[in-house]
């Protein structure tokens, strides 16, 4: 295939999944291979939530039958049992050799269908995935029909052969406001929150060459302008790459000039703001004006320093935040830093649809699940590093060079895990 036959290879709109997904590897694992049944991936707007869905829904075949069940648009109880026979008519091939007769339970709510298919399943020790993409719809069903919303937790909590995962924004921590004071416990209530923020510095560099399809030309100098620019958030850096393109292949420098808030972006990042709290809020229009350091943050907000901490906790993990260097903090990339400095004297803290009291309570549950996380992720590390190791002894101490190079990269990713639990016990103690 010659060069000029190529057309972009980077996409701004819609999900990607196979080799058009970069990233989030060990979460990926964590969801599928960890001890949590029920899991809350947090995400802001474009950050691949719905493409994480769709490469669970890929990558978990093997183990489960997935079943991605999009709730966007959904008002009533009715159009979340539609949505949800929508979803299993995808698996009907697969649903039908469990002898899940779909026509049967077709007219069933959401519960009493999820119930049935989950029995079923189990006859036949399969195991149930359930991926639900923009479940903030049930905010306002909870509100209007609550006792659909329990019933449907109930279904939830029932089945042993289901894992449950919902993307969402933090938006959705309103769904626990409304569903608090329930005689059965909220609705989140041991939903194990984890964050999907930006990709790592080598999956980033991946998906800007393109290493999984067909490489792209790109010198080491760019590709650190790119990681300036866009702090490694996914759908910035496929953004910037697609307009950095060009027709040979390659891609062109990066300038101060591409850093461009059209249309698209500012709609993003005034959704992004619209989920802030009003501290998170003071936080983002200080760093706007300068970068500062934990004190000062705690200084300018006029909060104790431990309570910033937990704040960052959550916007650092939402990628709206992000260390300058060692002691300093910044706005989380230069896109999202221009929109703000551009709106500064319209941005304003007051009519936050999200309460402080909810990020601190969603930075404190996922604070502790990580360090649940990482633990499992150890343990999961070390396993299979075990099993590497007897493989690569049954060649006498010369294993192959592909052997070798997995039992380095666990052997890495184990010291890493490590470091960043000890890091943890120094900064929220045991």
């Amino acid at each position: 295939m010659s060069p000029t036959s190529y057309r972009n290879p980077y996409t701004i709109g819609g999900w990607v999944s196979g080799r058009r997904y970069y990233g989030h590897a060990d979460l990926r694992q964590y969801i599928l291979l960890g001890s949590d049944n029920y899991i809350w991936v947090i995400g802001s707007r474009r950050v691949g939530k719905t493409s994480l869905l769709r490469q669970l829904d890929q990558q978990g075949r093997k183990d489960y039958l997935p079943v991605y069940w999009d709730m966007q648009g959904c008002i009533t109880a009715d159009d979340l049992r539609d949505e949800l026979l929508f979803a299993l008519e995808d698996r009907a091939d697969r649903l039908e050799r469990l002898g899940v007769d779909l026509a049967a339970i077709a007219q069933d709510d959401a519960a009493n269908m999820l119930r049935k298919v989950c029995r079923q399943a189990e006859k036949h020790d399969v195991r149930i995935l359930l991926l639900i993409d923009e479940p903030e719809s049930l905010i306002a069903i909870a509100q209007a029909e609550p006792a659909a919303v329990q019933r449907l937790r109930a279904a939830f909590q029932r089945p042993a052969n289901l894992r449950v995962v919902m993307a969402s924004t933090k938006s959705l921590s309103l769904l626990h406001d409304v569903t608090r004071d329930w005689p059965s416990s909220p609705f989140l209530y041991d939903f194990a929150p984890l964050y999907l923020d930006g990709l790592e510095r080598k999956d980033a560099e991946s998906l800007v060459r393109q290493q999984q399809r067909h490489p792209v030309q790109v010198s080491a100098d760019a590709i650190r302008r790119i990681h300036r620019y866009t702090g490694d958030h996914p759908y910035l850096l496929q953004w910037l790459c697609y307009h950095l393109y060009r027709p040979d292949h390659s891609l062109r420098m990066p300038r101060k000039q591409d850093i461009v808030v059209d249309s698209m972006l500012s709609s993003l990042f005034r959704l992004q703001f619209r989920h802030l709290s009003p501290t998170e809020r003071q936080i983002l229009l200080h760093l706007t004006e300068k970068a500062d350091d934990l004190a000062g943050v705690a200084q300018a907000v006029g909060v104790d320093v431990a309570d910033v901490r937990m704040y960052l906790y959550v916007m650092t993990g939402l990628g709206y935040t992000r260390a300058a260097d060692r002691q300093r903090l910044t706005i989380g990339n230069a896109f999202f830093h221009r929109w703000l400095a551009e709106n500064l004297d319209k941005l304003t803290i007051e009519d936050s649809e999200i309460s402080d009291a909810s990020v601190q309570e969603m930075a404190q549950a996922g604070i502790q699940e990580q360090l649940i996380y990482w633990q499992e992720q150890l343990r999961i590390y070390r396993e299979r590093l075990g099993r590497l190791e007897v493989a690569a002894a049954r060649h006498g101490g010369q294993p192959p060079k592909r052997l070798q190079e997995t039992i380095e990269t666990h052997q890495r990713r184990i010291k890493e895990l490590e470091r960043k639990i000890d890091a943890y016990h120094l900064t929220y103690g045991s």
